[in-house]
């Protein structure tokens, strides 16, 4: 029994070295606990800093992509009868609910009872602002300006500077997938079917879908 008292402190030693590679903790307190757990709560619940993501990472994260058609009622001005187009989209949401935007219309159609070969295109640049209703739906209410042009295969074409103002209702219709509908109105200077240059007003409406965050 003496020999054995004596030979435990070699049986002791080399446990506590194991249990020290393996990492067990030397104690273990209820204030070690709870920090961890708050510390884990607060990553949990920490905002997404813009400051923090790449010049890329920021565009794909808030970028929207939108297209559609459009049908567009011709100010009494132009002679010009009504007629279906296309619209394209693109937006970056610079703060919440707030995203700048840039718009390419087209639309070509003959206009009759003339027969004349006409297209009419929008470049414009603007904002718009989204104003959630419910998760699924949200009102948009938006501002641009950019040049308008007429080509016709009958009269000389024309370059005006217009304004456009647009309201529209968008219903989720998946994750990243939303319809749209809505109006323009746009206003524009021209002098395309007039002798001299005067102030159109057309109503647009637009039926499309938004992909993005």
């Amino acid at each position: 029994m003496k020999y054995l008292v004596l030979a435990l402190p070699f049986f002791v030693l080399p446990a506590a070295a194991w249990a020290d590679e393996v990492c067990l903790p030397p104690r273990m307190s209820l204030d070690d606990e709870t920090r961890g757990q708050q510390d884990l709560e607060n990553e949990r619940q920490r905002p997404d800093d813009g400051a923090s993501l790449t010049p890329m990472e920021f565009f794909y994260r808030h970028s929207e992509l939108e297209a559609g058609g459009t049908y567009t009622d011709f100010g009494s001005s132009l002679a010009l009868r009504s007629n279906l187009g296309f619209y394209v989209r693109y937006g970056v949401e610079v703060v919440p609910h707030v995203s700048v935007q840039m718009t390419y219309r087209y639309a070509a159609f003959t206009n009759n009872p003339f027969l004349e070969d006409v297209r009419v295109q929008a470049l414009t640049f603007g904002a718009a602002v989204h104003v959630p209703l419910s998760p699924e739906f949200a009102l948009v209410g938006g501002l641009g300006i950019g040049p308008m042009w007429w080509d016709s295969s009958l009269t000389a074409p024309d370059v005006g500077f217009g304004i456009t103002g647009e309201i529209a209702l968008t219903v989720r219709l998946w994750e990243m997938l939303r319809f749209k509908a809505g109006v323009l109105l746009d206003g524009v200077s021209t002098s395309f079917h007039q002798a001299s240059s005067t102030w159109s007003f057309d109503l647009t409406y637009l039926f499309g879908l938004e992909i993005g965050m």
